[in-house]
Parts: structure tokens; sequence; C-alpha cells
């Protein structure tokens, strides 16, 4: 099976006859092909992937080196990555898995010095108007232009019984907070572009997430921004602070809430168990899905911020692959998404 060097994440679903009412689980991922057949067995719906080159070897993987799309210039497209993308939306359909394309331009890229920040700087990018056309264009390219040769040659855009939904960018800014509250308009703009090359409204816009609290900005709220799903990222395990507010608020706007990525550190034992179970019950509580960060195919090489977990692993992968079944049970949750994961 063709291993890609992407990262993933996974939703896992109640029955279709029961999603409107239920809630769902997920988890990001690094590498993955492997793990189609896992997701399926447990039920799993909607796998998260991030649309950038990589590096061989992720996370200790036998992942293969991928350009980005525009490692040879802004505008010198190098389909690559998208190809690969183009075969994993068959292989995971084939299981009954759609998926959330995520970073058409990757944060971490443009923070580690690419043709972007070569050119605009890293803030140039959210505020240079050259740099705002030029990252239009991406979307486009990636969206309408491309068209995956293996359905018919369609183009994303039109492909929604494979795609779930789109993030402009992960964590878009975040390496700067005050100039993320400043410039959330770009979130809202690049939704916009994004929906106007989609106009298929069951595949989703979402925010890309921000940090704790700060993923929470009524800028997204409001009627113009072109956000469907605002994506919560929190490792301070602080739910409690702000989630009430936020699944109030979003209800009130016509608008979704997903917590995309959260995690427990490790060393494993006890006691990261221990954490996980109390913020699988916290964010439960709120009956929002979740997507755990990070899943990998093979033993955790404790890389940086330890995370990730093995499936099939051992004490860690026994309490998310059951609390996938736990959370798909709840009923009477704030946001129906039946209508994109069908």
């Amino acid at each position: 099976m063709l291993l890609v060097s992407l990262t993933l994440s996974i939703l896992a679903l109640a029955p279709l006859s029961a999603l409107a009412a239920n809630s769902f689980v997920g988890a990001n991922v690094a590498l993955v092909l492997d793990l189609l057949d896992a997701m399926q067995a447990a039920g799993m719906k909607v796998l998260r992937t991030f649309i950038s080159g990589q590096a061989a070897g992720q996370k200790g993987s036998a992942s293969v080196a991928v350009p980005d799309l525009e490692a040879n210039g802004i505008g010198d497209y190098d389909d690559t990555i998208l190809d690969l993308i183009d075969q994993l939306m068959v292989d995971a359909n084939a299981r009954g898995i759609k998926l959330l394309l995520v970073q058409l331009y990757l944060v971490n890229s443009l923070v580690a010095g690419d043709v972007y920040t070569d050119t605009y700087g890293e803030e140039g990018f959210y505020t240079n108007s050259d740099a705002i056309n030029a990252f239009n264009q991406r979307v486009t390219h990636i969206l309408n232009i491309h068209k995956n040769s293996l359905l018919d040659d369609q183009p994303w855009s039109e492909l929604g019984g494979y795609i779930f939904g789109y993030e402009a960018q992960n964590e878009p800014m975040i390496f700067d907070q005050s100039f993320y509250l400043d410039n959330l308009d770009w979130i809202c703009n690049s939704a916009l572009q994004i929906r106007n090359n989609v106009g298929d409204p069951d595949q989703l816009i979402l925010t890309g997430g921000g940090s704790a609290a700060a993923s929470v900005q009524s800028t997204f709220f409001s009627s113009s921004c072109a956000i469907d799903v605002v994506s919560i990222h929190d490792y301070n395990d602080d739910w409690d602070d702000f989630m009430a507010s936020a699944v109030s608020e979003a209800q009130a706007a016509g608008k979704k809430l997903l917590v995309e990525e959260w995690g427990s550190l490790a060393p494993s034992g006890s006691s990261r168990t221990a954490n996980e179970e109390s913020n699988i019950e916290k964010v439960n509580n709120y009956k929002v899905p979740w997507l755990y960060w990070e899943l990998i195919t093979n033993t955790d090489p404790g890389d940086g911020q330890d995370y990730e977990i093995e499936v099939n692993g051992g004490t860690d992968w026994d309490t998310i692959s059951s609390a996938s079944e736990t959370t798909a049970a709840i009923t009477d949750a704030p946001f129906d998404f039946s209508a994109s994961l069908l």
C-alpha cells in the first residue's frame, strides 16, 4: 500500500441513521494509508489531511518525502501532493471515509522560511495584497484547476462525496497572538475564497483553530464571515472556562464547533490515561465532536511535544478507541454534521 507523507486526523461517527443528534470523535495522525482499515473497523468516518510538503521519516515512520505544492516558486505548482491525496480520496471512500482537507498553505512552512516568507515576510503573507492574491490563486488551483484523474477528472470542488470540508490554514498566525487578533479578517476572507470555489454548502469551511479560548472569536460568528465551523485547539485542559459560552454563541449564529486538537503528554501510564479520560469527559459534557492529536502507526519515537499515540499500541489507544464509541452514543448534540458526512 502506498505510504503518503501527510499529517492526518480521524473522526469517528455513530451509525449514519443516528448522526443528526450524535457527537463524534477524531484524532490527528501522521502518515497513514495503513490506518484506513483500522478506522473502518472502528467506525470512523472522516480523515483530516494536511496539504503540505514533508521530509521523509515523519515521527519515526517510513514516510516518503513529498514536495510542497509551490516548492519551486510562487505560482509554480507541483501537484505531487495533490495526486497523492487523489489516491487517498479513493482509498478512504472505499472504506466509507471522507477527507477534511487542512492547510491549503502550511503556517509551519511560513515560520520556517519558504518562498512566501522570502517574498513577503511572515506578517506580509497575511497583509500584502500580492501575497493574498497569490494565496487565492493557490486555493483556486487546488480546488478547481487540479483534477482528480481517478475520479473522471473532476475538481475537488465537485467531490462532495469524498470531502468533508476545508481549512485555509492550521492555526493561522499562531506565531503572534496580538497580530492574530488584529488580522482575523484574513481567516474570513480566505474562507470566502474557498467558498467562491466550492459551491456545495455541505463541504464545510473551518477556521483552523488557535490557542485554547483564543480559537473562539466573535468575528467568526458574524454572518459576513464565510466560516461554517469554528475549530478549537486546546492543550490546557481548561474547557470549562469557555466552552459553554462558545456553544451558545455558535448556536445563536447558526454555526458549528469542533474540538479539532487536544492531547495528553507522554510518558504513558496511569497519569496519562487519567488525563485522557478527564479531557474526554469534559468535552463530551458539551456534546461537541473532538479530534485527538495525534495518532501514529509505528512505535512512538518520543519526539518533541510528545502527544503521540500508537494505534493498536496499548492502554492509550484502548482509551481513545473506546471513547469513540462513548462519544458516538451521545444524543441531542448541539451541532448537526450529518449532511457533510453522508
